[in-house]
């Protein structure tokens, strides 16, 4: 029987050809890390020079025949035409993608995307709120759901944690390009009033901001909150998703009961201010904490009508 009958992993030491690394490529859906084209040209200058050797590194492809391992490598070997000895290794479960190095230190929405089999730059707009969204459920403080980084292991049960269709990621990316606010910031507010509302609910302020707030007239939430973006980014699409996430939230909170309201501040963090003791005039230093991330409010037994008229839907239904 022979070894590629086997299912258990093995390696040999082969020659790689480029017509041999061309297959290998065509089958690189799984794999959906964009190359990166230094680490290609490094690898043909190394080839060209006559200076690639035989080493434990070389190529791996799982049990599809998908390539998990090796796709620079494989890049400047077919762009070279060089034909060189290495070890391949065959038979690796898919799941070993999120365990290798391939060439470049991998993000986490090349993880999300190897995942999701998302397009990379819609992964990379998740990842950055499946992030945000399990430093907020580890009760971490708003001002640090942007820290750390997220490990292969850990995505693969925030996606499912956090689900949410790729239509509806681009759908956010556009909003946020037309009215200059963060998607991934969109995203973040999206996932946590879908806690408390409905999608229905919450898709009557998102499908209402951007060009779709042309609409409405007067201190409507969904215009209020697109044309405060507008002004305050100021032509340039905003990365601070934290804060445009709870500017969304306390837009949604006026939508759905009827309020009024103007600029959208942005939350203050912690810090120092200088105050006058009014009995001795002496200036004293202050300290003050950050402010609070806005609550989502509750559903009430009927919506306002104030803004979304008679025909809006009763939360519940």
């Amino acid at each position: 029987m022979s070894r590629e009958n086997n299912n258990d992993p093995y390696t040999e030491i082969i020659e790689v050809t480029p017509e041999k690394c061309s297959t290998w490529m065509e089958k690189r859906t799984c794999n959906r890390v964009p190359l990166k084209r230094s680490n290609v040209d490094k690898f043909k200058s190394i080839l060209r020079n006559g200076q690639y050797r035989t080493t434990h590194q070389g190529f791996a492809l799982d049990w599809h025949g998908c390539l998990i391992d090796g796709q620079h490598r494989a890049a400047a070997i077919i762009e070279t035409g060089t034909t060189v000895t290495a070890q391949v290794t065959y038979n690796l479960s898919p799941e070993s993608f999120a365990a290798i190095d391939g060439g470049r230190v991998r993000s986490a929405g090349d993880f999300v995307a190897q995942i999701t089999e998302m397009r990379q730059s819609n992964a990379n707009v998740y990842a950055a709120a499946l992030k945000i969204l399990a430093n907020r459920a580890a009760g971490f403080h708003w001002t640090r759901w942007t820290s750390g980084k997220l490990t292969a292991e850990q995505l693969q049960g925030l996606v499912p944690t956090w689900p949410i269709d790729e239509r509806h990621i681009v759908s956010l990316v556009s909003k946020g390009k037309q009215c200059h606010a963060s998607a991934t910031g969109l995203i973040v507010a999206y996932k946590i009033i879908t806690e408390v509302w409905p999608e229905h609910i919450a898709d009557l302020f998102f499908d209402g901001i951007g060009e779709g707030s042309r609409e409405f007239v007067g201190r409507d939430p969904r215009a209020m909150y697109t044309n405060t973006m507008l002004n305050v980014n100021r032509g340039v699409v905003s990365r601070d998703s934290v804060q445009q996430s709870a500017q969304a939230i306390k837009a949604f909170n006026a939508l759905v009961s009827g309020e009024s309201i103007g600029t959208l501040k942005k939350m203050k963090v912690s810090g120092v201010k200088i105050v006058r003791d009014r009995r001795t005039g002496e200036e004293i230093q202050q300290d003050y904490l950050a402010d609070r991330y806005p609550d989502v409010i509750p559903p009430a037994i009927n919506i306002s009508e104030t803004w979304l008229g008679s025909s809006s839907m009763e939360p519940n239904k």
